[in-house]
């Protein structure tokens, strides 16, 4: 069973008015929140974009809920007819997109930082940064846009930087070309949403592989969840050991102690007793 973490739902959608709408195809509409990787806006409108774009097919989404695909396909129906969802067809399958996302909604990750200037922003700033959809799908003549507008920007969303330096690893060790799929994309939106920067993403799933490799002789991870907690765990420790030569600056002047700084005072030494340290009444010598 995949490890479980929280996404932020709003309790407006437990109303009368969204039970009849929807129905069971709730358990869909919550799963494309919580697989949404990124948003953007277009008309006034925030669209969360589910899993970055990848297409996905109805075999991919009865997979999580144990259901039929004739079952996904009616729930898909249902949200899409109700606008709940937008779906663009592709070849490979439907790209999802959620109407009204508020996954990121005044979230701030102070952590995440672009990979070109390492500035800092937001989730939200972050997702904005890439618009495009995947490359698998622009073939396809009955694809609706998503956007009013094309934006072409060499800046690629984290989610993909991962997701294709871990087809690079996996390529190596296969020796031919590998893929990530829907539980690997998932994998890798769990450590975007904990507000790892992807630098550091990639650094540490290098390091995994490397070490995994050293453990291992012969063998091959086969899935990027495999990468989660090695990936978290370092990632915290290196955090914690920025965090104390921080502390550690902060005690200590840049540069060192300086020369000109004055010495701490040492006591006088003590004047030598006239009476030899003895103490009391002192007798005169009689003449």
């Amino acid at each position: 069973m995949p490890e479980s973490y929280p996404f932020p739902t709003y309790s407006g959608l437990l109303t009368p008015e969204h039970y009849k709408k929807i129905g069971s195809a709730i358990w869909l509409f919550l799963w494309c929140i919580s697989s949404t990787t990124k948003e953007v806006e277009r008309d006034g409108v925030t669209w969360g974009i589910v899993l970055g774009n990848k297409p996905l097919t109805r075999k991919e989404l009865a997979e999580p809920f144990g259901v039929s695909e004739r079952t996904v396909q009616r729930w898909l129906d249902d949200l899409e007819r109700y606008e709940y969802i937008k779906i663009t067809r592709a070849p490979y399958g439907y790209i999802l997109t959620v109407k009204n996302s508020k996954k990121y909604k005044d979230r701030v990750d102070k952590n995440v930082q672009s990979d070109g200037d390492k500035t800092k922003m937001s989730s939200l700033e972050w997702t904005e940064m890439s618009n495009q959809v995947d490359k698998n799908v622009h073939s396809n003549k009955d694809i609706t846009k998503i956007n009013n507008t094309t934006t072409n920007t060499d800046n690629k969303d984290p989610i993909d930087l991962i997701a294709d330096r871990f087809a690079d690893l996996r390529t190596a060790q296969e020796g031919r070309r590998i893929y990530p799929n829907i539980k690997d994309y998932k994998a890798i939106a769990q450590i975007v949403a904990q507000g790892v920067p992807s630098s550091r993403t990639i650094e540490l799933l290098e390091q995994c592989f490397r070490d995994f490799e050293e453990r291992n002789p012969g063998k091959k991870i086969k899935a990027f969840a495999y990468c989660v907690d090695y990936i978290l765990e370092h990632y915290q420790t290196m955090l914690a050991k920025e965090e104390a030569l921080k502390l550690a600056k902060r005690r200590i002047p840049e540069g060192g102690i300086k020369n000109n700084q004055p010495s701490p005072k040492r006591a006088a030494p003590k004047a030598e007793s006239i009476t030899g340290g003895r103490v009391g009444r002192i007798r005169t010598k009689k003449a």
